[in-house]
């Protein structure tokens, strides 16, 4: 089945997944080679180089490397129990990856798109900053009606989120994310094959630390929930989390702030919906 389009922002990539039957499927014969992992990829202004788009794993600064910790908040959907799902997801993202989660608690913030209103048309961008005020986390994991944000589109059962910043004297780098589950959306229980939301979960943290969909349905990052699909990360998705995790290197920079859309609209002399 297809997954809707992708939409993009400045600094921004959102990603999101479908149920067998919800919506068509992408043809088969569309690709012409069957991919199992891919990652997100970004021009960085400190380099000059096409490089991943992934979270700071350590620092290292004067020969001295120091681990680095995403801190991640989780908005329950009024089920506390879901916590638990969310810290299994992340302990099986931290074993592949080698990046490191700190969880801060409850929120009920909900993660969603502001709007910049450009004479050429409205254009929407990941509202990073609210978010980080908001939560004091870098990454907020939720289950959210469909009616309370607009990182939902259409038929997808959940959405993954992510937005970085770069400089010409910082490294790019994700500085923060979301992974959104879709209220009312049946799935299996746990982390079993098939539509279980913890496969649901692994796929949408995927896109919140980097990761890319790819064609084999082999695989946890397919854009499709299915009968296919596996309780666990496969060895494509393990091959993305090593290019996005602690084995593709420390970053030498500090990370700079999320990216404020009231700031971008001030400097444009636009309007913006927060």
């Amino acid at each position: 089945m297809r997954l809707l389009p992708s939409a993009a922002a400045v600094g921004t990539t959102l990603g999101a997944v479908a149920l067998s039957g919800a919506i068509a499927a992408p043809s088969p014969a569309a690709a012409t080679t069957t991919t199992t992992y891919a990652v997100t990829h970004a021009s960085d202004p400190y380099s000059g180089r096409s490089v991943v788009v992934r979270w700071t794993p350590c620092m290292t600064v004067g020969g001295v490397t120091t681990a680095a910790t995403i801190s991640y908040a989780v908005n329950t959907g009024g089920d506390p129990t879901r916590v638990a799902l969310v810290q299994k997801a992340l302990a099986e993202v931290a074993a592949y990856s080698g990046l490191r989660f700190r969880y801060v608690g409850k929120v009920s913030y909900v993660p969603h798109y502001a709007v910049l209103h450009y004479p050429s048309g409205n254009r929407l961008m990941f509202n990073a900053a609210q978010q980080r005020a908001a939560t004091h986390a870098d990454l907020v994991v939720g289950w959210v009606s469909a009616t309370k944000t607009n990182l939902f589109r259409g038929g997808e059962a959940g959405v993954g989120t992510v937005s970085w910043t770069g400089s010409s004297r910082s490294q790019l780098r994700i500085v923060e994310a979301a992974a959104l589950i879709k209220l009312g959306v049946p799935l299996r229980a746990g982390f079993t094959t098939g539509a279980s939301v913890g496969s649901l979960l692994l796929h949408e943290i995927g896109h919140a630390v980097g990761l890319d969909h790819v064609s084999a349905n082999s695989q946890i990052m397919y854009p499709v929930l299915g009968s296919y699909t596996r309780s666990s990360y496969q060895a494509g998705d393990r091959t993305s989390l090593r290019l996005v995790g602690r084995p593709a290197g420390c970053f030498r920079t500090a990370a700079l702030a999320p990216p404020n859309p009231a700031t971008i609209a001030s400097a444009a002399g636009i309007g913006v919906t927060l």
